[in-house]
């Protein structure tokens, strides 16, 4: 059995966390961004609708997380094919 994936164009940025979850959201919820930059899901689940502003440290804090956890799966294979 073959999977496909279409990727994203490299070095993407986004003006949003409601941009970035709309490009992830085939693959990874805004419960799982949560979950992988170690936020509550309720915050996440704020910034997405717009109804609380992210600071800067917490931009940074997401692109480091999202940065790490790309380098994890990139790192990860399935045996045998």
């Amino acid at each position: 059995m073959a999977f496909t994936i279409t990727l994203m164009e490299p070095n993407r940025e986004f003006d949003t966390v409601a941009e970035l979850l709309e490009a992830l959201a085939p693959y990874i919820s805004a419960r799982a961004l949560a979950r992988i930059c170690d936020m509550s899901e309720s915050q996440m689940l704020q910034y997405k609708a717009g109804f609380k502003q992210i600071s800067p440290r917490n931009i940074a804090r997401i692109n480091e997380k999202l940065r790490t956890f790309a380098a994890e799966l990139s790192a990860m294979s399935l045996k045998g094919a």
